[in-house]
């Protein structure tokens, strides 16, 4: 099927029926009590999950996150006002995202949606919305997000271009034969080159002829005939894990900090030894609640079977290096482990030495006294 125009001697091709969704992640707790939240009977709140079948079955939750729907707002795009619906998810790991989801007007060319995105992309005010909108809610959920806290340092952002319906029944193949969406997914008007158009479109996928999607590691473009939004969820899941990840990791070098600094240039004495086995039971803190979480994270969401989801979800974990965070991460709780092992042999060490030393004072003592009482 032809696009019904042309753009300077390009075909141009036009969106029926679409979105924008743009996320916002946020570090927000040590912890969010979903069950609790549940107990709330919040309105509009319901457990993630997948719809399309079969590959549906590829994941499973351990946990399924919540969302919730906030109140919309209205924002001008596109030459005319919109209404942006706003929906929020909880995860039981600490984070709360916050979704604006964006609608496409029918008939909207995709050199308008290059230039919308483009916009969007560098759109402060999103990030300010999405804060107040987080705030309240965690004051809402009370004491559900267990040590509420922003880490600042922590927020992912996110934006998936979703086409459900091209217009003058154009398919996903007579899309892509013709037009560019690395331009759309790099925010570039401009043609690109052969080798950056060919690393943006290599984590292409698709399930059936009239579907496609494209991950990068910033946003996504999804053409899904269905509108199911299985794809969106699942990326955001991922962005999800992937600051938890991130935010432990940092939370490891702040401690492997503290530590050096305590043992710096000095020894284990025998008047240290209450100092240091307080220092002791920190490390055993820290490994103990850094692989509590860094496990609870990594298996949240499990891949049961390797089909269509499972590979996506893989391929956009990979993009986001979340292997070598986990690695480093892991290497780093070594380096803590051996700290404490060094440390407790030292400590264990200087207890024998003081036992030995009192058994021998004691001795010394009963002989001096047998010898007096003489």
């Amino acid at each position: 099927m032809k696009p019904t125009g042309t753009e300077n001697g390009l075909k141009t091709f036009y969106i029926n029926k679409g979105r924008i969704i743009i996320y916002r992640l946020f570090d927000v707790a040590s912890e969010i009590d979903l069950s609790a939240i549940e107990k709330m009977d919040k309105e509009g709140a319901k457990r993630l999950k997948f719809s399309k079948y079969p590959y549906m079955k590829a994941l499973e939750f351990a946990n399924p996150p919540i969302s919730f729907e906030l109140p919309p707002f209205n924002k001008v795009l596109f030459n005319q006002s919109l209404k942006v619906n706003v929906v929020a998810r909880a995860y039981d790991f600490g984070v709360l995202s916050v979704a604006f989801d964006l609608p496409v007007p029918s008939g909207t060319p995709f050199s308008d949606l290059e230039m919308v995105t483009k916009e969007l992309d560098i759109d402060k005010s999103i990030e300010v919305q999405a804060r107040e909108y987080i705030k309240g809610l965690m004051e809402s959920l009370g004491k559900a997000v267990v040590s509420p806290e922003i880490k600042e340092d922590f927020i992912e952002d996110y934006m998936i271009i979703y086409v459900e319906e091209l217009k003058d029944g154009v398919r996903a193949p007579d899309l892509l034969a013709s037009y560019d969406p690395a331009r759309l997914l790099l925010y570039e008007s401009n043609e690109l080159s052969n080798f950056t158009r060919k690393e943006t479109l290599r984590h292409g996928f698709s399930y059936y002829p009239d579907d496609f999607i494209i991950i990068n590691i910033d946003n996504a473009f999804v053409i899904e005939p269905t509108g199911s939004l299985d794809l969106p969820d699942i990326l955001e899941f991922a962005n999800a894990q992937y600051v938890e990840l991130r935010y432990y990791d940092h939370v490891i070098d702040k401690e492997l900090k503290s530590i050096y600094a305590e043992l710096s240039g000095r020894r284990v004495s025998f008047f240290s030894l209450r100092k240091y086995e307080r220092l002791l039971k920190k490390i055993t803190r820290t490994i103990s609640d850094i692989t509590e979480v860094t496990e609870k994270v990594n298996n949240s969401l499990k891949v049961t079977e390797d089909i269509y989801y499972a590979k996506i979800y893989r391929a956009f974990m990979s993009l986001l290096r979340s292997r070598d965070w986990e690695t480093g991460t892991r290497e780093k709780l070594e380096i803590v482990m051996n700290a404490y092992k060094m440390l407790h042999d030292e400590i264990s060490a200087k207890r024998e030495y003081a036992v030995e030393l009192g058994i021998f004072i004691l001795i010394i003592i009963e002989m001096v006294l047998i010898v007096v009482g003489k």
